[in-house]
């Protein structure tokens, strides 16, 4: 089977069995049981993570779990834990650079159509999970990862320094990668890649030099009162719905700085267990976003002034749990974008510069933290045609994209030997 039909081919195996972010579970294993086919050293498990954030409950990653009955010939305890994702390592012996990509791994918590026109419906690889779906391109990431690891074990011989490739659950809420950072992995990594699918630009054009990587945060906010009966003896009750009702709409007015953009948005309230009970509990889920980390920082310590305010207004308790973070980016090493633009042109390759996201992604983490230490680092995007747009219940796009994709990293690792020798 050529390299674009293995391409194929595992993406839409891993299309079929989305899962959301920390509940990779199945996902995981078969990373795993293809990395070690290949002869890896694969690591997973706590042994990858730090601190993780916005986690599904004990009670869904058991449920989950026991629908997938998976049986491995390796200890997957903590995999069921939640601590998903694998990264793998080569050392090929030879001096040479240390090289790092990332490729994220979850789905999103989209339920997929089932439109007959719609191509995983119509090809059969619909995702069998209720409730998730590759409606971003991680599918195609995860592929496209596994398809180069493949291509440096096989070129490992003429391969120089070492290799990580970082396998990442979570990206989706921005909740996996602070977690692999803490534990040191790209400590002396030389060269970090990593990028995405889509993202509006051109079929075939690989975009180099991306920024405006918004820095965001994201909370869950719960309240708890007291229930009592609503028409007997309402003033007996402490009222959480009311204290999140307040609080939303408080914190919809803290948007106003000069210091750069700035975003709040209150996507979930959920409150209450009857028409006639004063109600006890509240839970919120919100997020702050901005172009820089200053402002965003002043956004968090408002809210949670206005979180209190609004618990001792109404008299309720409150707690505030991280969900989810990521820094802004905005820079990037022109020099070594020159670099990525002269290697891939010569190749035959189409780029362009100057996309900003718009968006927050927190491979953000993981670009800062090679730069902090002198490693070079680069976030491609990989042009295109979708089916719809990214996080719609139609998405899909041009499979053709995945060897533009495998082609640019496998091109770039080879410039990047050549140039460390020259």
């Amino acid at each position: 089977m050529g390299i674009e039909n293995t391409l194929i081919s595992m993406r839409r195996e891993f299309h079929k069995i989305a899962e959301t972010g920390w509940l990779e579970f199945e996902t995981t294993t078969r990373i795993i049981d293809y990395l070690k086919e290949m002869d890896y050293k694969v690591e997973y498990g706590k042994a990858i993570h730090g601190t993780r954030m916005g986690l599904p409950t004990k009670e869904e990653m058991v449920e989950h779990s026991k629908n997938l009955n998976l049986k491995k010939d390796y200890d997957i305890s903590e995999i069921l834990e939640g601590y998903t994702g694998a990264i793998a390592k080569l050392e090929t012996g030879k001096p040479g650079p240390t090289i790092a990509m990332r490729f994220d791994i979850d789905s999103n918590g989209v339920e997929e159509s089932s439109d007959p026109t719609h191509i995983p419906m119509l090809r059969g690889f619909r995702s069998k999970n209720p409730s998730s779906m590759h409606a971003c391109g991680h599918d195609g990431h995860t592929a496209i990862g596994l398809g180069v690891a493949k291509w440096i074990m096989k070129n490992k011989e003429t391969l120089k320094g070492n290799y990580i490739l970082i396998f990442q659950p979570a990206e989706e809420g921005v909740r996996g990668a602070h977690s692999i950072v803490e534990k040191n992995f790209l400590k002396g990594v030389d060269y970090f890649l990593s990028g995405h699918i889509g993202m509006g630009v051109e079929e075939g054009v690989v975009a180099l030099g991306t920024t405006g990587f918004l820095a965001t945060t994201k909370f869950d906010i719960f309240f708890k009162g007291i229930p009592s009966h609503a028409g007997a003896s309402p003033e007996l009750g402490r009222n959480a719905l009311l204290a999140a009702s307040s609080c939303a709409l408080n914190l919809h007015t803290l948007t106003q700085f000069s210091s750069g953009l700035s975003r709040i948005n209150v996507g979930t309230l959920v409150a209450g267990s009857g028409r006639n009970v004063v109600p006890a509990n509240a839970k919120m889920q919100i997020e702050t976003r901005s172009d820089n980390e200053k402002t965003n920082a002043l956004l968090v310590e408002k809210v949670n002034m206005v979180v209190e305010g609004s618990a001792k207004t109404f008299g309720v308790d409150f707690e505030i749990k991280p969900a989810g973070s990521a820094p802004a980016y905005n820079t990037y090493d022109q020099d070594f974008v020159y670099f990525i633009k002269d290697s891939l042109e010569s190749s035959g390759f189409r780029t362009t510069q100057g996309l900003r996201l718009g968006g927050s992604e927190d491979v953000a983490y993981m670009l800062q933290d090679v730069e902090n230490t002198g490693g070079k680092t680069a976030y491609m995007i990989f042009g295109t045609n979708l089916s719809a747009p990214h996080h719609n219940n139609l998405f899909d796009f041009d499979e053709n994209v995945l060897k533009l994709a495998y082609d640019a990293y496998t091109k770039l690792i080879d410039a990047i030997n050549e140039k460390k020798s020259s």
